[in-house]
């Protein structure tokens, strides 16, 4: 660890009290060859809640008085994980903040647990866990093409991306994506043409 991750540790040990112990238990689940889902539960509550007090006036206050300047992309190097992991993370210690019978049901529902599957379930109101029960490949819908912009070519603070399932459903429409296909599309026909 750099001495700015120490320093940031110890700020974050002294003003976040669910920070205690973040990192070690982070430490262990990267470290292990099978991630239990419920130490992941316990690592994505402190995670979210250390984000919390990062994004804080207090937090910035911290920060700043203690000389550390960093970006969301050096807050999100700390835990070692990438973009939509540690939002995954982050999205499911809101979960275990505000509604842990969601992860309860979830556990109760599925033997195959994920972070992504909870907020999945999480997300369908607990749907999920019914059709996870059932014939293989029934009811799921395949994804046949998927579409990603990036925040940088968008000149937005968000990326965005669309899927089109083989269902017929297209998820993720907002203006932003649409508008950044027809982009992409219109680039693509001039370079064909040319």
């Amino acid at each position: 660890m750099s001495q700015i991750n120490r320093n940031l540790a110890e700020l974050l040990e002294n003003n976040v009290e669910d920070f205690s112990g973040a990192l070690q238990l982070n430490a262990d689940v990267q470290g292990m060859v099978k991630n239990t889902f419920d130490v992941q539960v316990r690592l994505s509550l402190k995670m979210h809640i250390t984000y919390k007090w990062w994004k804080s006036a207090e937090g910035i206050q911290a920060l700043d008085y203690a000389g550390i300047v960093m970006t969301t992309k050096d807050f999100r190097d700390v835990w070692g994980y990438k973009k939509a992991y540690f939002s995954e993370m982050i999205n499911l210690g809101k979960l275990r903040e505000t509604e842990y019978q969601v992860i309860s049901d979830y556990k109760d529902s599925t033997e195959n647990r994920s972070v992504r599957g909870c907020l999945k379930f999480a997300k369908d109101g607990g749907a999920e866990a019914e059709g996870e029960g059932e014939g293989e490949g029934e009811g799921e819908s395949l994804t046949l093409m998927t579409f990603s912009a990036k925040a940088e070519a968008l000149e937005s603070d968000k990326g965005t991306s669309m899927r089109w399932l083989s269902d017929g459903k297209v998820e993720g429409v907002s203006l932003q994506s649409i508008e950044a296909l027809e982009m992409l599309l219109s680039q693509a026909k001039e370079q064909f043409n040319a």
